[in-house]
């Protein structure tokens, strides 16, 4: 009965997946043939045109738009160009104001609101008959609102749509994804016209007839929302393939995830707003254009997650057995293609899976948000980087990863070779767990032999250099800091020290204002916003060679400056991270603490003498200030995303034992624990926003990632994992070696417990490092459970 009911449903969910992708589009194209819904239109017929730009922060891009606007092949008399800020930063409203011209005129709304808030102001100041919206990358061509215009001469169009030309995507395996997709939709879009009318608008070029436009609330967009409301009031909608413009691509996967995302859920949303145009009673065969062209398809990647789920439940048949296999070749070829996504190009063989699993991951995502209540209002433009919490592309190769060992597993389990899968998985993953702090130094230590990059060190390079000091409430340290950083052996006209307080609510900035003189400056921001801004904001402000990251608390060898900056005579070092000692010989796990980090600082030293460490060390490491690139504001791993960053610039990021820093750690285990759960949050939203994040096509950069820091985040999962497989092969097939693991790894976690509910034992060198790891281990769920739910705090706090 179950193996039927199974069966049922992977037919339906094949179907409808089948129609999604091929059928709709086939029988789309014949109805556009066989029954095609013909216009009148007039080549003469001008009326008054407002062309409405919608921008932010496009100082790129405007001036460029602007010029076009003015070039464009339609009577003067007739023709206003809007552009409408929506609070715009950069230069954008001072490069429209500088045009001076009463064709050109320029709108702000108040606050950064949305573009759909943006429109609804200035259509309100707007008595043209016809209202064109744009983009501010979109060129047009000389005819393109000639071309529109000429339409409405029949009074049933109330908007018509341009045939928006993606520029240079054979630049980049996004942009050739991108460009296939687009041509598809293109071709639709005709067909849809054809006949019936188009579903939806297109952002960068359409055109409705003024008195249409109703005032929509900030959550809808624009280009959707209000074509539905025309075809709900009786009207049609055209596609002109020769009204055209051409804007580039995203031109990276990240980006365009995110651009999906954000449009799949204001989409959804508009089709919640306007329900009646799926009334075929009332917009006839527009209904069943929007259900299969838009609804249809946003619910895709549910119908494949159905079908998949089906297929597992499934006996062994022809039917399920290829739906898995497919299932698990597609993942494959996706997780290369991800693999390869940062190169400039890549076989379409790869990149199509992933380009595939990438934007049904967006849509998915996109509808959950939707469902959940969340409409995404606050827009940026696919040129700017998008530190929008919706970002979640580093979920796609964890799916995809997913994806293939359940259908290895399956399939595994279907020809009777299950236990040979779980006995793999073991020991994959007892070696996983040995590698990340035994396994993984050994293999340093050898490749530091094999493939070292020694630097020439000059102890005579000087360059001009700031110590960049982030401190929040920091009154009890500052002081002391300054001063040892006035002490620093260092020439006192290459060396300046800044004071970057956030916002500190007790005397930080008070007693750093007392040091301000040639060589000390304070940056004395508010409100409290977080470190990262606080660097942000400093670093626009800091022209010098090198910049020092510096903790309030961590107090600096006099020749740590001069150690840390003898790198960078050599043009291929970006970074060089110091060896911060931590002080902790009053704590009960100090001893567990200090052989944890001295096993750090080898690794360190080794990852450097290879080519590149992976993540500095915040309290002390230096940078080339040109290679600095502005994380998001809410980032919460500053020094590992800044340092990878110049990592990912091809530039070395190295260790110096020479340059000591002492830091007094004060946590007891609660404290340390916590820190822990924040260290593994931000790696966890640095997984999820894909920053900092190096793939496989980075060779030994992605393997030392993985080594350092993607095992350790990790551990927890993978030790709950492990004991749950060798338990499983513990009663069906006992093995010593095995079941030795297995008791060796529950006694280690009985040893841990006894340490955290006797305090007093922890003084037993064995029983201080079970708790320790055991401690790692718990800080990882939490981690995950705080990163995944957006709720580790940004604003930080300084250490008591």
């Amino acid at each position: 009965m179950l193996n039927s009911i199974a069966e049922l449903i992977v037919y339906v969910a094949s179907a409808l997946f089948l129609y999604v992708m091929i059928g709709y589009p086939a029988v789309l194209y014949l109805f556009s043939k066989l029954f095609p819904k013909k216009h009148i239109f007039d080549v003469q017929f001008m009326p008054s045109v407002t062309l409405i730009i919608s921008a932010h922060n496009e100082e790129a891009v405007i001036e460029e738009k602007l010029h076009n606007s003015l070039a464009l092949d339609y009577p003067e008399h007739l023709l206003t160009t809007v552009v409408v800020s929506d609070a715009s930063t950069d230069r954008t409203d001072e490069i429209v104001l500088s045009f001076d011209n009463p064709r050109i005129k320029l709108i702000r709304p108040d606050g950064h609101r949305g573009k759909t808030a943006g429109l609804n102001v200035a259509l309100a100041t707007i008595t043209s008959e016809i209202v064109v919206f744009s983009d501010a990358n979109a060129i047009y061509d000389a005819d393109a609102v000639r071309n529109l215009a000429r339409h409405f001469s029949d009074p049933h169009i109330g908007y018509v749509v341009g045939n928006a030309r993606y520029q240079d995507v054979a630049d980049s395996s996004a942009g050739k994804s991108e460009g296939a997709y687009w041509d598809l939709e293109i071709g639709m879009k005709q067909w849809e016209s054809n006949f019936s009318s188009v579903v939806g608008g297109d952002g960068a070029i359409y055109a409705i007839r003024r008195e249409l436009y109703e005032p929509m609330l900030e959550s809808d967009i624009n280009d959707f929302v209000n074509p539905l409301q025309i075809i709900a009031k009786g009207y049609r909608g055209i596609f002109d393939q020769d009204a055209w413009c051409t804007e580039k691509p995203a031109g990276a996967f990240q980006k365009e995830f995110s651009r999906k995302v954000r449009i799949s859920n204001r989409s959804f949303n508009a089709i919640l707003r306007v329900p009646s145009v799926c009334n075929p009673f009332k917009t006839g065969w527009f209904a069943w254009q929007v259900v299969s062209h838009k609804l249809l398809r946003w619910f895709l990647p549910f119908i494949l997650a159905i079908q998949f789920v089906a297929d597992l439940a499934m006996e062994l048949e022809l039917l399920s057995l290829f739906c898995i296999s497919a299932y698990g070749i597609i993942s494959v070829l996706a997780l290369i293609g991800w693999g390869q996504s940062r190169k400039a190009s890549s076989p379409a063989l790869f990149y199509i899976p992933y380009y595939f699993a990438l934007m049904n991951l967006a849509l998915a995502l996109g509808v959950i948000h939707r469902l959940q209540g969340h409409v995404i209002t606050v827009w940026s433009t696919a040129r700017a980087q998008s530190s929008a919490v919706f970002q979640s592309i580093g979920l796609v190769p964890v799916f995809l990863l997913a994806t293939f060992i359940t259908c290895a597993f399956r399939l595994c389990l279907w020809f009777g070779y299950g236990q040979l899968f779980i006995t793999v998985s073991a020991v994959l993953l007892l070696y996983a767990i040995v590698h990340t702090y035994i396994g993984y130094p050994l293999w340093l230590g050898v490749l530091s032999h094999i493939k070292s990059f020694p630097i020439k060190l000059d102890e005579q390079y000087l360059p001009r250099v700031v110590l960049l000091i982030a401190a929040y409430n920091e009154e009890r340290e500052i002081e002391a800091k300054l001063l040892n950083s006035l002490e620093l052996d260092y020439p006192e006209d290459k060396l300046s020290i800044v004071v970057a307080s956030d916002g500190s609510k007790d005397a930080t900035a008070e007693i750093a204002r007392r040091f301000v003189g040639p060589r000390v400056q304070l940056f004395d921001f508010s409100p409290n916003r977080g470190k990262i801004s606080a660097l942000n904001e400093s670093m626009q402000q800091i022209d010098a060679d090198i910049v020092i990251l510096s903790d309030a608390n961590v107090m600096y060898d006099r020749q740590a400056v001069r150690a840390l900056v003898r790198h960078f005579n050599d043009p291929r070092v970006g970074a060089v991270s110091g060896k911060v000692v931590l002080l902790n010989d009053d704590l009960s796990y100090g001893e567990s603490e200090g052989f944890y980090y001295r096993i750090e600082h080898y690794i360190q030293e080794k990852e450097g003498q290879t080519g590149c460490l992976v993540g500095a060390d915040g309290a002390m490491y230096a940078i080339r200030r040109s290679l600095f690139s502005p994380p998001p504001a809410d980032t919460i791993l500053d020094d590992f995303v800044i340092s990878m960053q110049i990592a990912m610039q091809d530039k070395m990021v190295l260790h110096d034992n020479a340059a000591l820093g002492f830091e007094k750690n004060n946590l007891e285990i609660e404290g340390e624990f916590k820190r822990k759960v924040r260290i593994i949050a931000g790696g966890v939203q640095c997984l999820l926003r894909d920053i900092g994040i190096p793939y496989p096509s980075q060779g030994m950069l992605f393997f030392k990632f993985v080594s350092h820091k993607l095992l350790r985040w990790i551990l927890g999962p993978m030790t709950v994992t492990l004991i749950g497989l060798l338990v499983w092969i513990r009663v069906t097939e006992p093995n010593v070696l095995f079941t030795g693991a297995l008791c060796a790894i529950l006694i280690g976690i009985a040893i841990g417990c006894i340490g955290q509910f006797i305090p007093a034992t922890r003084k037993s060198p064995p029983v201080s490092l079970c708790h320790y790891l055991l401690m790692l281990n718990l800080a990882t769920f939490v981690g995950w459970y705080m990163g995944l739910t957006g709720k580790q705090r940004v604003n930080w706090r300084s250490t008591p």
